[in-house]
């Protein structure tokens, strides 16, 4: 798999340090986050909206044929929710996530009803947080509840309101979950430019076939970006793409290992832990080197492992490591400025330990 280069910015204890993440520095005090797990190439989210039937009768299976996980996001009032509670628990078993989009569907589309403009802030305020606890409720959640904007309308009320209530929706969601996803808007996500609150997608998926799907992703893939889908109806009901289109395109991705299929949740969590993380060098030698890692946000919600990217040195040929004393795995990596280390940390992890590999660190770490 090629390797990635961008800017980002990472915080230290002394401001905001600029640092090029492809390890072309050739300095072993750089530590830095790979864009995407196991340093794949780019990642796509398959994602549902309106808590459908068909999503139950048509997308599970061909999720589980292909060992693929999406994000459903429910509207809770209807009866789709209410009547198969042990379908959306079981996908919720199986990987996929379960996120909110409102009780009622309200939104600023003429023809939806209940329509957003006759709403005030506490009906709104209601749709969201009491569509977050059905969720609770009926599912759980492992690390909080992400959200889809109906009609991808993020206001309500009257026109002349419009622009002030866009606030206090942003406000109600965030009360309740930790990203939400817009729709509408194509466009594939570049990392450091996520905006957690109005994730963009990568536009309307109704009618097509899976080259034309594909070609939404496109350009997403080759820069190495993030893609989310939304589906609606699949094999039926409304805005539908055929199953066997959309079987074709999970079978795609499932073919596709460097490209990270994952939920809407989780690529959030990965890209919001790999800009919050600092990693500081607190010993070195000529054949250690010894990190202390801060991970400042709430670890209940953020704790996926991350893949962390070390150069090593020149005369090194192999080395292993230890997170909080634990032995880890290491995968070496060619790059133009020499041999990389990739390692996947678990969550809060607080000291990363890296050695040269020798006959005695060998034979410690297939103890």
């Amino acid at each position: 798999m090629p390797g990635v280069c961008w800017w980002r910015e990472v915080k230290n204890i002394s401001g905001l340090l600029p640092l090029l993440l492809c390890g072309l520095s050739g300095a072993q005090t750089n530590l830095t986050v790979a864009r995407w797990p196991q340093d794949r190439a780019a990642a796509i989210s398959l994602t549902f909206d309106d808590a459908m039937i068909s999503q139950l009768d048509h997308v599970g299976p061909i999720l589980r044929k292909y060992s693929l996980h999406g994000t459903f996001f429910v509207t809770t009032g209807t009866e789709a929710w209410r009547n198969r509670i042990v379908d959306w628990k079981r996908l919720a078993s199986e990987g996929n996530e379960i996120g909110g989009h409102t009780v009622h569907h309200p939104c600023l589309l003429e023809r939806i009803e209940p329509h957003a403009q006759g709403y005030s802030p506490e009906m709104m305020e209601a749709e969201i947080r009491d569509s977050a606890q059905a969720i609770l409720r009926e599912i759980g959640s492992r690390h909080g509840l992400t959200f889809a904007y109906p009609c991808g309308n993020m206001s309500f009320g009257q026109p002349a309101d419009q622009a002030r209530n866009e606030a206090v929706y942003l406000r109600f969601v965030s009360e309740h979950f930790y990203a939400a996803r817009a729709y509408g808007w194509p466009a594939a996500v570049t990392p450091d430019e996520l905006s957690i609150l109005s994730v963009p997608d990568l536009g309307f998926t109704a009618g097509r076939d899976f080259r034309s799907l594909l070609e939404m992703a496109d350009a997403g893939l080759r820069n190495h970006q993030w893609g989310v889908f939304t589906f609606h109806g699949v094999g039926g009901q409304w805005l539908s793409v055929t199953t066997e289109d959309f079987d074709e395109l999970a079978a795609y991705l499932a073919r596709h290992s460097e490209i990270w299929t994952t939920t809407f949740g989780d690529a959030v969590r990965y890209i919001q832990e790999s800009k919050a993380l600092v990693s500081r060098l607190v010993e070195s030698n000529s054949n250690s080197y010894r990190f202390v890692l801060t991970w400042p946000l709430d670890t209940q919600i953020f704790n996926l492992p991350l893949t962390l990217i070390w150069q090593m040195p020149a005369s090194w040929t192999a080395c292993d490591a230890r997170a909080d004393d634990k032995a880890i795995e290491v995968r070496l990596s060619a790059r133009p400025s020499g041999s990389v280390a990739l390692v996947d940390i678990p969550s809060s992890t607080h000291s990363l330990m890296l050695e040269k590999r020798t006959a005695e660190t060998a034979w410690r770490a297939g103890k």
